[in-house]
This record gives structure tokens, C-alpha cells and sequence, in this order.
């Protein structure tokens, strides 16, 4: 049946190409196949993957609705349609609104002609295959498809398929072609009372176009070339901070190009004018560390990192993996985390936007909560702790989640499951698209952000419209607070106190290394690890939690945004593991119980909470279990209730006082562990029955 159908489609399109054997192409690039051409094997036949149909329902199959409108200055159909040719257009109004919207027709009259009509400025009104695979060399040499004699889009190395150029051709909103384009102009023709049914002139007539987007951008080279990728800025002046547009004015007037927010005086890719937030992800992500995740592996490990560490870091190696492919060595592997490491390109996928749910953000996972967090966590199990002396390597999932340090009890942090909201808040008036630089906007930033041009007198100064803490959900916005200014103290004073406690820390590790005969941290370390951890002494393998868990706090990174409760607790526990790592086996300390009580005085039968805490002499929690004690005058102590300590030393228990009237004395009993913490009693507190 397949090869029956096969000839079928062949004949057919054998008999159109002698039809119209006189068509001149579509566009710029006479090899840009079709996606029909595509759609023909890539439909689940004979076990070929149905990519076809899981992209038609993207938004880039999808793209065409605004394909039509063809102003210049930034020619939506540079991006909305495939292999445009903007030279082509035929500026004759069409539109007959009084708003001035105006549409601009193919050379055969029709609002985007397809690609068999011959003339006419794309191939197709959406993004198709070819937009990013190029081109295929369709067999039997069908012209009406399009003919790629290379047949690039099967033979060129299945990495270059992770090449961020690829999207950067349309994702680089209002950066320009490296080549105004000369384009026909229509005069102007003022009207004063528009006509019912009478065209719109243009307004902005002009000759040249420098458009916003890259034109004949061969992103996945040529065989001649070893299949190099001949670089986007070959077509293509991407934005980047702190630039100075230099395009043709007589190009780009009616256009407006990229206007930024500026931070203290530089430019920043942060847009004031943008494309609904959604068409500037390239330059953003350039600047940032996922586009480097590659490189900065191999400048630490060599050049020829292992691939338990490629997983996180090279995105030719996770789609090879996931396609069933040989995947690079660490020598081999080419790009960092470019688009495809995080987005999916041919499925829309279940997961919905954050600030609007009739967004796809088309990602591997089903929710942006899961997405940052499958490369960036420490791989310690849910609920366990790391191992003493171990390094550990961003541990941003087990911060947020709270758990990973040695002897801290778990604490789970607010800011759980909300990555995007603070790292990507939208940096554009419109809220659909997030951040790309995943940098966290803190208030004081936000609110002194300008745009490096004049505003009209009368005019609003336009603003950042969020910071990471307001956000577009306004997460801790006040009234006349839009960026949670407020907040700025505390972010600072938060992470200067973690700062000064992580130092105080790596200060108390050297002097504990000294102490247990070693030359620094680093050499105690090494030495110390290398001890089985049943023959470890008491000091030394508090040296060893110290060295961990203060290094879970400096290499997650957010020094106590993240999970402030946590973050703070493991420093602090940090610290006293340090002071304890000593040289000698230590005396014998008695615990240290704590005891309060909710009320003093109280009326029969009324219920009364005990609290406290069990540390040891080191500052260490307690384990195990106390005894809460009663008396009366001049009786003796008798045991009364027990309760097992919580894995952070507390506890609470809760009584109805039914005793006879008078004063009563409480105390707290912890047994000593037979080791180094001797038993030890609580202060008395008294209750008073009435």
C-alpha cells in the first residue's frame, strides 16, 4: 500500500511540475522544500516517527495568522511565514479599515500565494520544516516541493539540530539584517475621510527595508564546509548589551528598533517595546550561563568531560540519547543548554504558561516546576542527607525542597515550585513571554530602570513593569509598592549575613585542620575522606560535616533566598561543627534541655503546653527521648509524660492540669547517650493550680 501510494503522489506531482514548467521560485532560496514534501513520510508512515501532526498543532504551524500583515520596518512574514523574500512584496494596499492596518499581497495578488503560484514572496504562511532542517532532496526531483540537492535536512549531523541559531533567526526581535533589502514604495496619499470600501495607502513609503530578522541563513551549513553552521551573524546583527544600533536610517525609521531598559547607563536586553514578550529569547539567553554550560564545563574538567556530567551540560548529547543516538563524547559534544534543552520544538506538550494559560511554552516536562530542576539539584534522594566530606554540586532542589545537609532538620521553603516566577518574570509590557536571562530583577533594579530615549512631554515615563518579588502575579506587591521595594533591605542584609557566616566558617575549618595536624581545609579534606567512616574520630568527622554542608550553602548559590529558614540553619550548624572538629577525643559534656511552659498560672483542668529543646555540649541537637518530671512542695520528683525528640531536638507536649490546687514544679529529665553527652535536667518551672 505505501508504494502504491507512493507512485500515486509521485505521478501527480510529476504531472503539475510539466503543468507549469516555467515557475519561477518562491522566496529567497530555490532548495526550501515544503512541508508537504515532509509531511508525506513524517506521518507515521512505515515507522517513521508522526512528527507532522504533533507539529501542526504548534505554535508554529500556527504562525500565519499574522503572516499577511506585511508592514515595513519589521515584515511579520520574515518570521510568521517560510522563505520570505520581502523584495517581492507588491505593496498594494488592500485593507479597507479606517485604522490604517494594511495588508500587502504575493506577486499574484493573493495574501500570501503558495509556493506553486511561483511569484510570490514565501513559500508557505507558516513556519515549516525548512524553516529549521533547510532542505531535502525529495525523490524523483519534484520542483513543486522544493529540491535540496544536499539533502540537508537527512544528512547534516543530528547535533547542529541543537544549534540556538536555529530559533535566534525570528527569536531575536528588533535586532536587524546585516543588508537593507530593496523593497517598491507606494506614495503617500492623504486621507482625510476615509471611503467604506476604499484602499489605505501607506503612510510610511519607503525603498529600502532592513528587516528584524535573518534572511538565507543556512544554519546547517553545507557538505563542503564539514557541515559547519555558517553563523547567524553572518545575516544577522543580534542585540547584545551595551550596543549601538547602527543600521540604515532610511531603513529602519518606520520600523523603531529595539528600545532597552538601561541599568545603571548600560543598555540591557530587556525590552520596553517588545513582541508581546515573547520573539527576544536569543539575545537574552546569549548572555547568560546556559548558553556557556559547555564551555565552563571544559574549562574545569577538560576538554573531554564524562558524560554523567554532559546530562546537565551539552544539549547534543541529551537529544542524542533521547533520539537513540550514539551520543558525543565530552571531546565531541558542541553546544551548551541552547533552546531544544529546554523546549520541545515539533509537540506543544501539557505544560501552560505561567502568567497565561493559552500560552505553550512547548516544554520537555509538563510543568515549569519540573523543568529547572531536573538539572538543577545535587541527586541526593528525597528525605536523605549528603555524606560527610562530600562536594556537592548545585543543590538548588534540595534547598528549595529543604532537606541534603547533615543533622538540619528539613524545612521546606515557600519559594517551592516558583523558578519561574522569580527568575523569569516578564521584562515587557505584556505578560506572555518570560525572561531569558533567568536573572533574578531585584526591586532596587527594577525601579531605577530607564529607557535610553526622550519621552514625549505630557507623556507616562515608562517603567519596568515587575520585579522578581512582584512579578506579574504581584507575588509581594503593596499599594504604591509595584516592585515590593520593601524587600530590597532584606535581600541584601540576608545575603551579607550568609556571606559573613559562610567566611566565619571556611576560617573556623582551617583552624580545625591545624588543629587535627593538617595544613589547611583542603588538605584535611583530602586526608580525612580517605578514613573509613567507622574509624573516624569525633572531630574529624565533624570536620567533614562542616566541609559539606557549608559547601550545600556557597554552591547552591542564593546564599538564603532560596529557603531562608533552611539555608540559616544549616550555616549555623555549619559553624559549630567546625568548632568541634578537634584534635583530641573531646571531655564528656552534660546535654543542654531548655523548658518553658505556655501559662503560670491556670484553673483546674485547663491545659497547659510544655516546650523546650535538647542540644548537646557542641550545640548539636539532641536525640532520643526526655522525660518531663512533676512535684509538688516538698514531694519528690516522679516521672510523668515522655516523648521522643524531633529531628531538630524539640518537643511539645500538651497536658490538661487536673491536679489538686497549689504550686507545682515541672522539669525536663535527658538521659545521658553513654558517649560524650552526660544526663542532664532542665531549669524548674512552676505552674500554679487556682
Amino acid at each position: 500500500m505505501f508504494k502504491r501510494v507512493t507512485i500515486v503522489a509521485l505521478v501527480v506531482a510529476a504531472f503539475l511540475v510539466l503543468a507549469v514548467p516555467a515557475l519561477a521560485w518562491n522566496g529567497l532560496r530555490e532548495d526550501y522544500t515544503t512541508t508537504a514534501a515532509c509531511q508525506t513520510c513524517h506521518s507515521g508512515t512505515a515507522g517513521i516517527a508522526n512528527v507532522y501532526h504533533r507539529w501542526s498543532e504548534t505554535g508554529h504551524a500556527n504562525a500565519g495568522g499574522r503572516a499577511n500583515r506585511l508592514p515595513y520596518g519589521s515584515s511579520c512574514g520574515g518570521c510568521h511565514s517560510s522563505n520570505f523574500d520581502p523584495s517581492k512584496i507588491v505593496p498594494t494596499p488592500t485593507a479597507t479599515s479606517s485604522t490604517g492596518a494594511v495588508s500587502w499581497t504575493g506577486g499574484n495578488a493573493t495574501p500570501i500565494a503558495p509556493q506553486a503560484e511561483g511569484d510570490a514572496a514565501t513559500s508557505e504562511s507558516f513556519v515549516g520544516c525548512s524553516s529549521c532542517h533547510y532542505g531535502a532532496n525529495v525523490a524523483g526531483g519534484l520542483a513543486i516541493y522544493g529540491v535540496d540537492s544536499n539533502d540537508t535536512a537527512h544528512m547534516a549531523p543530528y547535533a547542529n539540530l541543537s544549534n540556538a541559531e536555529i530559533c535566534g533567526q525570528c527569536h531575536s526581535r528588533y535586532s536587524y539584517a546585516t543588508t537593507p533589502v530593496p523593497v517598491a514604495s507606494v506614495p503617500y496619499m492623504a486621507v482625510t475621510t476615509p471611503t467604506p470600501g476604499a484602499p489605505i495607502p501607506n503612510p510610511s513609503p519607503t525603498s529600502l527595508l532592513q528587516p528584524q530578522y535573518a534572511m538565507g541563513y543556512q544554519m546547517l551549513g553545507e557538505p563542503g564546509t564539514g557541515w559547519v553552521p555558517a553563523g547567524l551573524s553572518t545575516v544577522l546583527q543580534v542585540q547584545y548589551p551595551g550596543w549601538t544600533p547602527m543600521p540604515d536610517p532610511a531603513a529602519t525609521t518606520a520600523a523603531g528598533l529595539q528600545i532597552y531598559w538601561q541599568i545603571d547607563g548600560v543598555d540591557l536586553p530587556w525590552q520596553y517595546r517588545g513582541h508581546d514578550g515573547s520573539a527576544n529569547q536569543y539575545p537574552d539567553w546569549k548572555i547568560e550561563g546556559h548558553a556557556g554550560a559547555l564551555d565552563g564545563l571544559k574549562a574545569v574538567m577538560g576538554p573531554n568531560p564524562p558524560a554523567r556530567c554532559l546530562e546537565c551540560h551539552s544539549t547534543d548529547y541529551i537529544t542524542a540519547v533521547e533520539a537513540g543516538k550514539t551520543p558525543p563524547t565530552g571531546a565531541e559534544a558542541q553546544y551548551g543548554i541552547t533552546c531544544v534543552g529546554c523546549h520541545t520544538p515539533h509537540d506543544n506538550g501539557t505544560a501552560v504558561g505561567e502568567w497565561s494559560e493559552e500560552f505553550h511554552p512547548q516544554l520537555r516536562t509538563d510543568s515549569q516546576k519540573e523543568l529547572c530542576v531536573t538539572c538543577h539539584n545535587a541527586e541526593l534522594p528525597v528525605n536523605t542527607q549528603a555524606s560527610p566530606g562530600a562536594a556537592i554540586h548545585h543543590p538548588m532542589k534540595e534547598m528549595i525542597d529543604g532537606y541534603g545537609a547533615i543533622d538540619v532538620a528539613a524545612f521546606p521553603s515557600v519559594h517551592k515550585g516558583k523558578c519561574v516566577q522569580c527568575h523569569m518574570p516578564p521584562t515587557t509590557t505584556s505578560p506572555t513571554g518570560g525572561n531569558h536571562t533567568f536573572q533574578i530583577i531585584e526591586p532596587e533594579v527594577a525601579s531605577e530602570a530607564r529607557v535610553p530615549v526622550a519621552v514625549p512631554s505630557g507623556s507616562p515615563t515608562p517603567r519596568m513593569p515587575y520585579s522578581s518579588c512582584s512579578g506579574a502575579k504581584g507575588c509581594h506587591t503593596r499599594p504604591n509598592e509595584p516592585y515590593a521595594l520593601y524587600l530590597q533591605d532584606t535581600i541584601e542584609q540576608r545575603q551579607e549575613w550568609t556571606h559573613a557566616r559562610v567566611a566565619a566558617i571556611h576560617d573556623e575549618l582551617d583552624a580545625a585542620a591545624v588543629r587535627l595536624g593538617y595544613a589547611d581545609e583542603a588538605a584535611a579534606q583530602t586526608a580525612l575522606v580517605a578514613i573509613p567512616e567507622a574509624d573516624r574520630t569525633f572531630g574529624q568527622t565533624n570536620f567533614l560535616k562542616a566541609y559539606t554542608n557549608v559547601g550545600f550553602v556557597e554552591s547552591e548559590g542564593s546564599f538564603g533566598l532560596h529557603n531562608w529558614d533552611y539555608s540559616r540553619a544549616i550555616v549555623n550548624t555549619a559553624l559549630n561543627q567546625a568548632k568541634a572538629a578537634e584534635a583530641n577525643p573531646p571531655a564528656p559534656r552534660k546535654w543542654v534541655v531548655s523548658l518553658r511552659v505556655s501559662r503560670s498560672t491556670i484553673k483546674k483542668g485547663q491545659k497547659v503546653f510544655f516546650r523546650g529543646a535538647v542540644l548537646d555540649g557542641w550545640g548539636f541537637t539532641g536525640k532520643g527521648k526526655i522525660t518531663l518530671q512533676r512535684r509538688m512542695g516538698g514531694q519528690s520528683w516522679r516521672n510523668w509524660k515522655t516523648q521522643t525528640l524531633a529531628s531538630n531536638g524539640t518537643y511539645d507536649i500538651q497536658q490538661r492540669l487536673n491536679f489538686a490546687k497549689g504550686k507545682w514544679y515541672f522539669r525536663v529529665s535527658m538521659p545521658g547517650d553513654g558517649g560524650l553527652n552526660l544526663a542532664a535536667v532542665s531549669p524548674n518551672r512552676t505552674v500554679k493550680v487556682k
